[in-house]
């Protein structure tokens, strides 16, 4: 005997004393259709129909027959049987709208059906989607949508929104629960504290990881729009960003670098600017690049000047000395370093009172502070070159410092050496 027809016949038992007799008349001979189905509702599958419906006489008009009227108004019919559902439907916070309005048999049939728990469309996400929107047309469906509705949503009502159950990220963190690590980082992204759906579509989508709009720049320019027009006005675009987006460097889900990096900085930059790694490993380091501030000289997003610097810096290695030219060093050295001939507070770097940094930029071939600074870092102090081009020669520079200035053996002039307290006669 089959646990549906135990069910059956016990409900049957237990209806009360003055509820109608089951149907004698055989009902099935007329309505056959009413058990097609591969799974038979309990009282269908031993053909007591009176259980649900009035036992009617038929009507002496062919034509109207019978009314088919319930012994009860749903959803109490079906709780007569479905007790432990009565509970259920008491506790719920956010009611199914198709309960309140089609009862039970909304969604279910009550006589039979192909599926399970009897439900009227040909599968779960066909039933759902006679009144809701199907979910599955995109190209990505979610793995659990292309099960059951079932999976993430309480069909009868629920105590969460969208009859979700249990509250939305904790319901995705069921199944992904290596992301419940990832947001325990420093830093978690807004949109991820709002919920996953901010980025993600909990059903189906275009692109893939069930993404709203393309991951790698589309979806976050959506928000970031002051970032997004700078990527867009920039003449010199960041490379990283037109090859593999805004995720070339940043995480979007949490990190314990700011802002959402992937690494700190330099090491993030580094990933592709390898180049530089034997620069940025020297001993004597420029102080953005001691710090890791790459971005306190270059923009990440993009800029219009060579090298996606913020402040313009000539490309060119011999340039002559003006006013503006070499804004960026300026924004932190003072600017006024190379002004005057004669100095004892501009800089240290003079031999007594004589300014060698304006002897260096003022003399007939302008040098720019790149022809005797290493701009990210170098092994000898002051991040001073080891060598300096000039056509295809590389020519040496050692310098050594001293207590009162220092010594500079270089391939552009003879052997000097320069002294604040005590001027050096060099010839």
């Amino acid at each position: 005997m089959t646990t549906s027809l135990i069910l059956s016949l016990l409900a049957a038992a237990a209806w009360s004393a003055d509820a109608p007799a089951p149907a004698k008349s055989g009902c099935i001979s007329c309505h056959a259709a009413v058990k097609k189905g591969s799974f038979a509702h309990g009282p269908v599958g031993v053909s007591m129909c009176a259980v649900c419906h009035k036992d009617e006489k038929p009507a002496q008009d062919p034509v109207k027959h019978h009314t088919f009227k319930l012994t009860k108004d749903q959803p109490e019919l079906c709780l007569s049987c479905h007790d432990a559902m009565r509970g259920e439907l008491a506790a719920v916070k956010v009611s199914h709208q198709a309960i309140d309005s089609g009862g039970c048999t909304a969604c279910h049939s009550p006589h039979s059906s192909d599926q399970r728990f009897f439900l009227k469309g040909d599968t779960m996400d066909k039933t759902c989607s006679a009144c809701h929107e199907p979910k599955t047309k995109a190209a990505v469906v979610h793995k659990p949508v292309k099960s059951s509705c079932v999976l993430c949503h309480d069909p009868h009502g629920s105590a969460n929104a969208k009859l979700l159950k249990t509250p939305a990220g904790e319901l995705c963190f069921s199944c992904h629960a290596k992301m419940r690590k990832e947001l325990a980082r420093k830093q978690v992204h807004a949109p991820v504290k709002a919920g996953c759906t901010a980025c993600h579509d909990p059903h189906s989508a275009a692109k893939e990881n069930l993404l709203k709009s393309d991951g790698r720049k589309d979806l976050c320019v959506g928000c970031h729009k002051q970032i997004a027009d700078r990527i867009k006005a920039a003449k010199r675009p960041h490379a990283a960003i037109g090859k593999a987006g805004c995720v070339a460097c940043h995480t979007p889900h949490a990190s314990d670098h700011g802002p959402l990096l992937k690494e700190a900085m330099p090491k993030v930059c580094l990933a592709c600017h390898t180049d530089l790694k034997d620069e940025m490993a020297s001993a004597f380091l420029h102080g953005p690049a001691k710090l890791g501030e790459c971005t306190a000289c270059h923009d990440p997003h993009g800029a219009d000047n060579p090298n996606i610097l913020r402040i313009f810096f000539p490309e060119g290695f011999y340039n002559p000395y003006k006013d503006g030219l070499y804004a960026l060093c300026f924004n932190c050295h003072e600017k006024d370093i190379a002004k005057d001939e004669r100095t004892k507070s501009l800089t240290n770097f003079r031999n007594g009172d004589e300014n060698l940094h304006y002897l260096h930029v003022h003399s007939q071939k302008g040098r720019s502070c790149k022809a005797c600074h290493q701009v990210h870092g170098g092994k000898q102090e002051k991040h001073v070159r080891e060598n300096v081009p000039f056509g295809s020669w590389m020519l040496p520079i050692t310098f050594k410092r001293t207590a009162h200035g220092g010594t500079c053996n270089v391939g552009c002039h003879n052997p000097k050496a320069y002294d604040r307290a005590k001027p050096a006669a060099n010839r």
